[in-house]
């Protein structure tokens, strides 16, 4: 069982730095993005530069966080059934594009990292654009078993972007279970507002 092989007892601790990308800002012009809609590879160098982080860029064994917003439609119980259901994500060629910068760990404010459409989950809406075919869900593969590039879903990033903490010292300790799949995680996140 390969699981038993390389569970998530072997994932080591994650202590680096963080970016925080503001797509909320920067793609929905202030709103939450929709379901569906993509963050290209463009968006993140375009995020860079308006939040003054030319000089730096992405650099290697960075975490990546992007706000979407869409983390405003949660709701603990999911009585609207919106959450869960669709949401914004990464463009397969920024997870291309994230692949050539060495990150170690991706993190959005959404369920799926992947953008899914309104009724997509109920085979009722094709995957975005771009998708190769037969992998609806190509980001999650291209991360996880392509690149080496762990992921978090259901980010809590609104106060970092409100405070534009751009960069941080970022660590992640996931839980030492053996022969899972996944794992918790409680992120922490240490900046300054306002700085880059």
């Amino acid at each position: 069982m390969p699981l038993r092989k390389v569970g998530t007892e072997k994932v080591r601790t994650v202590i680096t730095s963080g970016v925080v990308r503001d797509a909320k800002t920067y793609r929905g012009g202030g709103d939450a993005m929709k379901p569906g809609q993509l963050v290209t590879a463009a968006d993140i160098e375009g995020m860079i530069k308006a939040q003054g982080l030319g000089w730096r860029g992405l650099l290697p064994g960075d975490v990546l966080y992007i706000y979407t917003g869409w983390s405003e439609n949660w709701q603990d119980p999911d009585m609207a059934k919106v959450y869960y259901t669709k949401g914004p994500g990464l463009s397969y060629d920024a997870a291309q594009y994230l692949r050539t910068k060495s990150i170690v760990l991706l993190a959005l404010d959404n369920p799926f990292t992947d953008p899914v459409f309104e009724g997509q989950l109920m085979g009722k809406h094709a995957p975005p654009e771009g998708t190769p075919p037969a992998l609806p869900f190509a980001v999650h593969h291209e991360n996880l078993a392509v690149s080496g590039i762990h992921q978090i879903q259901n980010a809590n990033l609104a106060a970092m972007a409100r405070d534009k903490v751009w960069t941080s010292c970022t660590i992640i300790l996931p839980l030492r279970s053996k022969g899972g799949s996944g794992s918790p995680v409680r992120p922490v996140a240490i900046g300054a507002p306002g700085q880059s």
